[in-house]
């Protein structure tokens, strides 16, 4: 085991992502942590003092070819995951199962054969794991709540994860936030980013800003900025080991709720719901993005980088299909000691000015 003293080095997979990116930032401002950012593609931002491996994590040889020197990892962060094109959908079929299953079985496999002064890993889940992506679950889900029906990439990951462990010096951890906000780009994930684009879209259009999705429910959401929190938590606290956690902003919120205020924000007028597929309707505005890009003097980003895939808004809007509301219990975590929290509401607007400030999106 490492000196009390002596620096951990945490390696963060996937760190593009919305995730990945917030637990990059978190870690490199932390004295204590030497950082190594891992993502098939290159960063799009400064990474501070962090080391960098790109490397497909699908590819064996790739991640033995990249990954073979990496001597003193002793924390993993994995937030890396491999989506379809179309993105709900992929959630329930074998292929994206067995993928993402590969892609942690490779990394971990490298690392850990290498690097012998491991810890923990934390793996990151959400609500998939009660079968949010199927339909309504027993709610508040509880860590301890029998598995929904697979294929599910989730559960195969934990038990192969928890196989691998036994006998071993270092321990996981698994969080399972829900409707993960933070800051990326090319993430299909990413609702903040569609939130800005579908506003400074409609801005431009000349027409207000009106909610796309179906009727009212009561949704959570957990700041990147929390999961990293959380992530050095569990990767401190020996009570956290082999352990999962759900874990959210600690509120709620309703999209409707919001949706004034975005509006504001962009300075724009608020108008009443309009019903509409935004997976249908938002790639056939690629010009008026281009036309706001250039229009503002912003970053050169297309609208598909901005937003990969609409489905993922339609999925939590509500559009075309019954508003099913996901809540998790979050008393366990709190209870073994991490208690951090923010106003989602405040949340998505500050993020949403951030990518302001960094000219992703129009003012």
């Amino acid at each position: 085991m490492p000196n009390p003293g002596q620096k951990k080095t945490m390696l963060v997979v996937g760190a593009l992502g919305i995730v990945g990116r917030s637990a990059l930032e978190y870690f490199t401002a932390a004295a204590d942590w030497n950082v190594v950012g891992v993502s098939r593609r290159v960063p799009d931002f400064e990474i501070g003092g962090a080391s960098w491996c790109q490397v497909d994590l699908r590819d064996h040889r790739d991640c033995q070819d990249k990954l073979g020197d990496l001597r003193e990892v002793t924390h993993i962060a994995y937030a890396a995951v491999y989506e379809k094109p179309d993105v709900t959908r992929g959630w329930s079929e074998r292929d994206h199962a067995d993928t993402n299953l590969g892609m942690l079985r490779n990394l971990v496999e490298v690392v850990e054969a290498v690097s012998p002064g491991l810890q923990h890993i934390t793996l990151l889940q959400g609500t998939k794991a009660y079968g949010g992506h199927l339909g309504p679950f027993k709610m508040p889900a509880r860590e301890s709540d029998a598995r929904s029906m697979g294929p599910n990439f989730y559960h195969d990951q934990m038990d192969w994860l928890a196989e691998r462990q036994v006998g071993k010096d270092w321990t996981w951890t698994i969080l399972r936030p829900q409707l993960v906000c933070g800051v990326a780009i090319g993430s299909p994930l990413n609702i903040v980013a569609a939130i800005g684009a579908f506003a400074a879209i409609s801005r431009e259009s000349g027409i207000p800003l009106r909610f796309p999705g179906g009727a009212e429910r009561i949704g959570e959401a957990t700041d990147a900025r929390i999961i990293a929190q959380a992530m050095r938590w569990a990767g401190e606290t020996a009570l956290a080991g082999n352990q999962i956690y759900n874990v959210t902003n600690g509120d709620v919120y309703i999209w409707q709720n919001l949706w004034p205020r975005v509006a504001d924000l962009f300075s724009m007028e608020h108008a009443a719901p309009q019903p509409m597929s935004l997976n249908r309707i938002m790639p056939q505005n690629t010009d008026v993005w281009d036309r706001i890009v250039a229009k503002h003097g912003l970053v050169q980003h297309s609208l598909v980088d901005i937003v990969p895939a609409w489905s993922f808004a339609d999925f939590l809007f509500g559009h075309g299909q019954r508003p099913n509301a996901h809540h998790m219990s979050t008393i366990k975590i709190r209870q073994h000691g991490f208690d951090a929290c923010i106003d989602t509401e405040e949340l998505i607007l500050e993020l949403l000015g951030v990518m302001q400030d960094r000219r992703i999106l129009p003012v």
